[in-house]
């Protein structure tokens, strides 16, 4: 009976040692980042080495289809933009909080999104077809549709002048009297990207390096289907196929930097 007392006490004390041992671990932010392959496809895979934490707090900048995460180990992210790429840790234990961050360089391109068959209205009270179309909400707007609260969500504004003459144009022309509307800049005409160009763009390999000015021009029956640049207020670059007209909308594509 003594011996087994003894040997339970023993026993207790060397749990308690253990547990005096991991908790008397020291806090500290670490992890092992590798990449692989290029954007907009880039593999990231996160390893954390972090000791004496009980919980996580990660961040990334743009790029990583998620800004924040608190697993304990993110595991492999998918990076859609090319250039720097940061991972910032912080390792906490209570109040205690230590901090850790790696920079990458992503090598490749930018993903893009694509809206496919939106129609622009020709006349400018059309009831059917929108006159505006904003990449924040990705919705087409009828002039009825705008409003003091989504007026800064509009990016681009369609006019047709009878059928003839057609021009894409930033919202915040007086002429559409959107409150908030951001500037946009259109080239309607250019020999920068072809229609078999855009067909084939998968990233923004093609546009990121053009130089993007408004030129105050338009194009006409002759010149659909073809290509009119954009550049948004946020430094974004995009391309709209122009398809096909009729007496009510004019049928297009549009492909934009994702960031």
């Amino acid at each position: 009976m003594r011996i087994s007392f003894f040997l339970s006490t023993i026993l207790g004390l060397l749990i308690l040692i253990s547990c005096s041992d991991e908790e008397a671990e020291p806090l500290n932010a670490n992890f092992e980042v590798t990449a692989e392959g290029d954007a907009p496809n880039a593999s990231v895979t996160i390893t954390n080495s972090s000791t004496g934490a009980s919980s996580y707090e990660w961040t990334f900048s743009e790029g990583a289809g998620m800004e924040t995460s608190t697993m304990a180990n993110p595991g492999t992210l998918t990076i859609e933009k090319a250039g720097t790429f940061t991972i910032t840790l912080k390792a906490m234990n209570g109040g205690e909080v230590k901090e850790h961050t790696e920079t990458l360089t992503i090598n490749g391109n930018t993903a893009i999104s694509t809206y496919t068959d939106l129609e622009f209205a020709t006349a400018p009270e059309d009831p059917t077809y929108g006159r505006y179309f904003s990449f924040n909400t990705e919705q087409m707007y009828l002039e009825s549709e705008i409003t003091e609260e989504n007026g800064s969500d509009i990016h681009i504004a369609f006019t047709s002048y009878e059928n003839v003459m057609y021009f894409f144009e930033s919202p915040d022309a007086e002429k559409y009297a959107i409150p908030g509307a951001p500037v946009t800049e259109f080239e309607n005409t250019n020999e920068d990207i072809t229609v078999e160009q855009f067909d084939n763009m998968t990233d923004d390999e093609l546009i990121d390096p053009l130089t993007i000015t408004e030129t105050n021009d338009s194009f006409g029956n002759s010149g659909i289907p073809g290509t009119v640049l954009f550049k948004l207020s946020d430094g974004r670059k995009g391309v709209i196929r122009t398809k096909a007209v009729n007496a009510d909308r004019l049928l297009v594509d549009i492909k934009v930097q994702k960031y």
